[in-house]
């Protein structure tokens, strides 16, 4: 036995161990809850257990009821049995455990395995069993040799069969009326009117039956599973966003700190520029007025100086004084020597003094009025330099985009409304949701969609498509798509008239257009009524050749309608009035036909339309009311259609290989499978939007638009790959982009542009976007 099942055995011994007395299970039961436990830790509980017919699940607390037979009628877990069998066939096999012959009670030693009947065997019973009619080719290997080559040896128990008490014989039927196992015995004596079938199928039914069940359970475990996984990563970023807008925050503040650090020194320093300016300036008025003061009172004490050596003198020195009088002055606290002319100045100086001792006066200069007032509550008005925007409890699940279109034309603005919405699919009134959205064109060209926040819970967003198709319009909140996302757009083109010739004319010109198709390199053909032949025309709308005259021979025509090309260039025409099909090779040269009149099978009856797919002729029968198919060698395949058509006209085959078919005496547009299975049908009689009025031409684009000519309407209704009507174009009349009596020309070319056959008008207009 290998080393790895080994490893997993033990491995498995945790998990097969009672949850009550946590050993391995002896006959283990299961209740009603599926929760399993030993028979005996079962019974110990219901001996515990008040109400001894129930027993409390120790692990789900639920109550379940004991069969009347007691804790031993419980449904057995026969897996779990075999799980511990083969855990004792291991360790046996690794010799953990001794071995016992399992065929006899001699013990005698065990010498050999035998691995297809899984028992170990004395030399006695070995012989017994080599011999044996019923076991003489089981594989028997000595038991050293299993242990020895133990990693190369596989052994599994053999399945354990219950035996009827009765008849002591494996228990091989299933009594489906009774729901029990009985022996074949049983079979026939009480059970031979009951529905029963062998183990085996029944087993299988029983199975096949769980499968069945368990398939939407399977559906929602994977639901859950993606659910928990998106949760899990919803929590994820949560926690990746904390981290971010945490560093944010630290990244922020520190930037913040560093640049208010910088700007409060600066205003400190400007504070201390400005005191110290203001209170120099007033220090160095002070020193001025000071200076001034000085200088007067020295001017005073020399006057007093005079008038007290007046008094002290004699009157002969008094008088001598009087003419001339030295005086003293100082200036910036040096002595200077003055001579006074005393009958003259002493006077003037004494009043001159007391004008400047008036205008000085003695009172210091006014003082200086500075004080620091600083902001005691700093933590008050302190400015909050950051905050947290908490963005809306939104529940992408509700939230949805509102009025956007299906259809829309090539070019046009698409707008459309996206609202949040919470949990109870209120609207969130908040802004700032990581909301975004993507348009994506069947080309793989991304469109931008311009967003705008409402600020109330809501977003206006708006795009222009520019490729027709089909376009993937996702809108994320979280990355998560919203309800209904991605929506799908279809882009259809807006088809104009363009400035063309009216006519291409070639010895008379075309007359009563009806068919037309293209082939390789751009080339086109179209089937001319009047004039019974068929134009040929390259791509650049220059005339190659004409085709066919009138008549019933090979290469002549007697109402040619329809066209179509092959792969490899042939040219195939529905010959309509001969009743048949025409084939020509690239350079008009007659090939073979195919057909003639009739209702049979191989017979046409007024083809009118003939289109070339997959090797295979289809082929419009106008009064045969059915499609026939002919391979292009010319042998018919089969004929489908009959009792859906009435008056069928031109065909086409869809980019997913149905046939659409003209249906004109029903007014409708008939689907069949390329098999000829009818598939339905749509439009009704009717000038409105989806209706049709004997439709004669169809066609399709390369992005699934079905275009259908409207005979008695004299318009083209366009149609989406679902049937659903698109828009329209033209009217009846004879200007450019009108039609008269359009009897079903209708192709697209390579660079899609599409030509019709304006039948009444004798000419082919040709429509781009």
């Amino acid at each position: 036995m290998a080393t790895s099942t080994a490893k997993q055995m033990k491995k498995m011994t945790g998990h097969l161990a009672c949850p009550i007395c946590c050993e391995l299970y002896k006959n283990p039961k299961y209740l009603p809850c599926y929760h399993s436990y030993c028979e005996a830790c079962l019974t110990k509980l219901q001996e515990k257990s008040a109400d001894r017919s129930s027993i409390a699940c120790p692990e789900c607390r639920s109550s379940s009821v004991v069969p009347a037979g007691g804790v031993k009628d419980l449904p057995n877990i026969f897996f779990i049995n075999r799980l511990l069998d083969e855990i004792a066939l291991q360790r046996k096999v690794e010799g953990e455990e001794e071995a016992k012959c399992d065929l006899c009670f001699r013990e005698d030693p065990v010498e050999v395995l035998c691995l297809d009947c899984s028992a170990f065997l004395c030399s006695i019973c070995t012989n017994n069993h080599k011999y044996s009619r019923e076991w003489h080719n089981h594989n028997m290997m000595p038991l050293n040799e299993v242990q020895y080559k133990k990693e190369n040896v596989t052994v599994k128990p053999k399945a354990k069969f219950a035996l009827c008490q009765e008849h002591e014989i494996e228990l091989n039927f299933y009594c489906e009326t009774c729901e029990q196992l009985v022996c074949h015995y049983c079979i026939m004596k009480d059970h031979f009117q009951h529905e029963h079938d062998t183990v085996k199928k029944v087993a299988n039914k029983y199975r096949q039956q769980m499968d069945d069940m368990m398939k939407p359970i399977e559906k929602m475990i994977e639901g859950l599973s993606t659910a928990h996984n998106k949760v899990h990563g919803v929590k994820d970023e949560i926690g990746a966003k904390a981290t971010s807008v945490d560093k944010e925050i630290d990244t922020y503040y520190d930037k913040v700190q560093r640049q208010l650090l910088q700007r409060l020194q600066h205003q400190k320093d400007v504070l201390k520029t400005e005191l110290h300016k203001v209170l120099g300036q007033k220090q160095k008025e002070a020193s001025l007025h000071l200076e001034k003061m000085e200088h007067s009172q020295a001017e005073l004490e020399s006057v007093k100086e005079l008038n007290s050596a007046v008094k002290r003198g004699s009157d002969q020195e008094a008088l001598l004084m009087k003419k001339q009088v030295e005086v003293y002055r100082y200036k910036k606290t040096k002595p200077i020597r003055y001579r006074y002319d005393m009958d003259k100045q002493v006077m003037d100086n004494v009043k001159r003094l007391s004008e400047l001792y008036g205008k000085l006066g003695t009172d210091p200069v006014e003082t200086v009025a500075v004080e620091f007032e600083c902001v005691k509550d700093f933590d008050q008005s302190f400015p909050q330099f950051g905050k947290l925007h908490i963005g809306p409890n939104i529940y992408v699940a509700n939230s949805e985009a509102l009025n956007v279109p299906k259809m829309i034309s090539k070019g046009e603005m698409v707008n459309f409304n996206i609202v949040t919405k919470d949990h109870h699919n209120h609207i969130c009134h908040k802004e700032g949701s990581d909301i975004t959205s993507q348009a994506q064109s069947s080309r793989g060209d991304v469109i931008a969609v311009e967003m705008k926040d409402n600020k109330d819970g809501s977003y206006s967003a708006s795009l222009i498509a520019n490729h027709v198709g089909e376009l993937r319009l996702s809108v994320t909140i979280n990355k998560q798509h919203i309800k209904g996302s991605p929506y799908l757009v279809n882009v259809h083109r807006n088809y104009r008239a363009m400035d063309k010739p009216n006519k291409i004319v070639d010895g008379g010109g075309l007359k009563q257009p009806r068919g037309i198709a293209f082939g390789k390199d751009g080339v086109w053909a179209v089937g001319d009524e009047s004039n019974n032949c068929v134009w040929m025309f390259d791509s650049q709308d220059q005339l190659i050749r004409k085709i066919g005259t009138n008549g019933n021979g090979n290469r002549q025509f007697h109402l040619p309608l329809g066209v179509a090309f092959d792969p490899d260039g042939h040219l195939y025409v529905a010959d309509h009035s001969n009743h048949r099909v025409q084939k020509f090779n690239p350079n008009g040269d007659y090939l073979l036909q195919f057909g003639s009149s009739g209702f049979g099978d191989g017979q046409l009856r007024y083809p009118v339309d003939v289109v070339v797919h997959n090797g295979r002729v289809y082929i419009a029968e106008h009064d045969g009311n059915r499609i026939s198919v002919f391979h292009c060698g010319g042998q018919f395949c089969q004929a489908f259609g009959s009792g859906h058509l009435y008056g069928p006209f031109y065909i086409t085959v869809t980019n997913n290989d149905q046939l659409l078919v003209a249906n004109k005496g029903h007014n409708c547009i008939s689907i069949f499978t390329l098999d000829g299975a009818y598939v339905g049908k749509f439009g009704e009689q009717g000038a409105g939007r989806g209706q049709l009025s004997s439709p004669t031409g169809i066609t399709t684009d390369k992005y699934g638009f079905i275009l259908v000519l409207e005979l008695t309407n004299c318009r083209v209704s366009v149609f989406d790959k679902d049937c659903v009507f698109v828009h329209c174009f033209g009217s009846s009349g004879t200007t450019q982009g009108q039609f008269s009596s359009p009897y079903g020309g209708l192709a697209i070319s390579n660079d899609g542009k599409i030509y019709i056959t304006d039948h009444g008008n004798n000419r082919i207009q040709i429509f781009s976007d």
